[in-house]
């Protein structure tokens, strides 16, 4: 039986992460001959062709995406196994706060690799608005929080732009003739936006529903009772993007980032931020 090099997948899923050879070269710390070389040696240990050429690009297979599946899952367990022995003082507490609209990305995509890596570390989540957020990061009450950067003055990491979309439940549908049911989260900055945008626009629009926070506007949105502007992350798959608002909305946007208390030297408060930089990192040259 012929055995795996973790290396070299690890080399598999950094070009599907990057984007090309030479990036994941860059990436894992190798020439990008090297990188060659590891997937060659792969796809001898395995049999089949990973990639296929087309034009300058090398593109996966169904067998490469295959074993992209295995890798990742095998690559999880083996970080999660060193970092178990590794670590083993990295324990404690990790406040951290996330911004209403990033909740279901941070839970379902980040923090999940995270927990696996650090399985001695406790986090406690806060989900908040991002200025009441940076209040309690610059107070000390929260070690770290993903928010949006509302403008210059936040002392936040820029780490991502999100595009702003127009949000409907799956099951409904709206007249361009009648005024658009709209919800908006009070005392954010997006409702305001949203308005202007379908004034500017001649959309006629009522609101329906001024909620407290994301989980009732999330709520309004995939009962059907109202659409409404939200970050394109946040879409889940009981909503649509209500197209023939959308393609007047293209410039509309947000930039997230991560801000930290000032003089954190906790490990494991800059081992989770770190994490989620890094994170990022990836996810920007994925969609590159």
């Amino acid at each position: 039986m012929k055995n795996l090099d973790v290396d070299q997948l690890r080399t598999l899923v950094a070009i599907v992460d990057c984007g090309n050879f030479a990036s994941a070269a860059d990436s894992v710390h190798r020439t990008q001959s090297a990188v060659s070389m590891q997937m060659k040696k792969l796809e001898e240990i395995t049999g089949v062709k990973l990639f296929q050429k087309k034009g300058r690009r090398h593109i996966l297979t169904s067998h490469g995406m295959t074993l992209v599946s295995y890798a990742r899952q095998m690559l999880s367990l083996n970080d999660e196994a060193v970092a178990h022995f590794h670590n083993p003082d990295m324990n404690g507490l990790v406040r951290f706060g996330v911004c209403d609209d990033y909740v279901n990305l941070v839970f379902r995509r980040i923090l999940t690799g995270f927990t696996e890596r650090y399985p001695n570390l406790q986090l406690s989540v806060q989900s908040n608005s991002s200025q009441r957020l940076l209040k309690q990061v610059l107070a000390g009450r929260l070690d770290l929080a993903l928010i949006n950067i509302h403008d210059h003055s936040y002392p936040a990491q820029e780490l991502f732009t999100e595009k702003l979309v127009w949000a409907k439940a799956k099951h409904v549908s709206y007249c361009k003739e009648r005024p658009l049911p709209i919800a908006i989260e009070s005392d954010c900055r997006w409702g305001k936006l949203a308005m202007e945008l379908l004034d500017r626009q001649g959309v006629p629009y009522h609101v329906v529903l001024s909620a407290a926070d994301f989980h009732g506007l999330n709520a309004a949105i995939e009962s059907g009772m109202a659409a409404s502007l939200i970050a394109a992350c946040s879409i889940t798959d009981k909503m649509d993007t209500l197209d023939w608002l959308d393609q007047h909305s293209h410039e509309t946007s947000i930039v997230s980032g991560l801000t930290v208390k000032p003089g954190a030297s906790e490990p494991a408060v800059l081992a989770l931020a770190n994490y989620i930089s890094d994170w990022y990192i990836r996810r920007n040259q994925s969609a590159a």
